[in-house]
């Protein structure tokens, strides 16, 4: 017969099987990234943005790479031509600054017409969003092209990583996500450790003004490790473009500031976060259900 301090002691024994779940990417919290961009009409000239933005950060971004477009024509020719190699066109440029390991800590992009800041070390909305607009502020005035090629969209996108601990076998969309949750197909979470879902829809985000929300998510082997990755993309298309830098920070009539459109993607984040995740993960990572 057990004593009542052995019965204590043996209730206390964890089950094997319940210690396996996921755990958030970054410790304190799940995010791999987040970006914010800024869409215009036109196409950058790649080689003035180039210029310009390489000078002003040299010191911040100090590694720049230019991104190539290669163009190859493919189906049958209506005329012989001679075999010759595409010609790569500049569509674009990266500057970026290093981790103490080599990889990326943050990056600067210009690409076609999306000028976009990538933070791969996350600490703080509070801390990352100023940053974020500083950095788009300065390049705008450096390119001096707003008047001829208005702002026309606001994109924040996170992607959060959620690894397994435990044996792949044992690892389910279940022991991540709410069994209510709105967003993920509920066949899914007891279907193991491969599968994907991906989804789109708009919805408002400044008064009547909507957004485009598309959300990805994948299960599968990451890094030796079974992960889940959730990437969620919001677009938001100004119902009229700025044309100058004042108007796109400080906003002007129904249009909203540049700060007030991405406070808002930001809460709609932690909202889909929010109904996506289990309460123990959103504990975890510092969210409220």
């Amino acid at each position: 017969m057990l004593t009542k301090a052995s019965a204590s002691l043996t209730a206390r024994v964890p089950d094997p099987q319940s210690m396996s779940g996921y755990l958030p990417f970054a410790g304190r919290n799940a995010i791999v990234e987040m970006s914010i961009g800024i869409q215009f009409g036109q196409q950058f000239d790649q080689q003035i943005a180039a210029e310009t933005i390489k000078a002003e950060f040299v010191a911040e971004f100090p590694k720049f790479e230019p991104i190539q477009m290669f163009t190859v024509n493919i189906g049958a020719q209506q005329f012989p031509i001679g075999v010759s190699n595409p010609t790569p066109t500049i569509n674009g440029f990266n500057l970026t600054k290093v981790k103490t390991d080599g990889t990326p800590a943050r990056v600067l992009r210009a690409m076609g017409n999306v000028l976009s800041v990538h933070f791969l070390e996350y600490t703080s909305w509070k801390g990352t969003k100023p940053q974020a607009i500083s950095y788009v502020t300065r390049c705008l005035k450096k390119m001096a092209i707003i008047e001829r090629n208005p702002a026309t969209s606001v994109l924040l996108r996170y992607v959060d990583r959620f690894t397994f601990d435990g044996a792949p076998e044992e690892a389910t969309a279940g022991k991540l996500f709410r069994p209510d949750n709105k967003f993920l197909a509920s066949k899914l979470l007891d279907r193991g450790y491969q599968w994907h879902c991906n989804s789109g829809w708009f919805e408002p985000l400044v008064g009547s003004a909507p957004a485009l929300h598309q959300l990805n998510i994948a299960s599968g082997m990451m890094q030796n490790a079974v992960g889940v990755a959730v990437d969620h993309n919001s677009i938001y298309t100004l119902p009229k473009p700025f044309n100058s830098v004042a108007e796109l920070t400080q906003g002007a009539g129904e249009r909203a500031s540049l700060e007030a459109i991405l406070d808002r993607q930001h809460t709609a984040n932690a909202d889909l976060l929010k109904n996506l995740l289990n309460q123990e993960m959103l504990n975890t990572i510092g969210l409220r259900g």
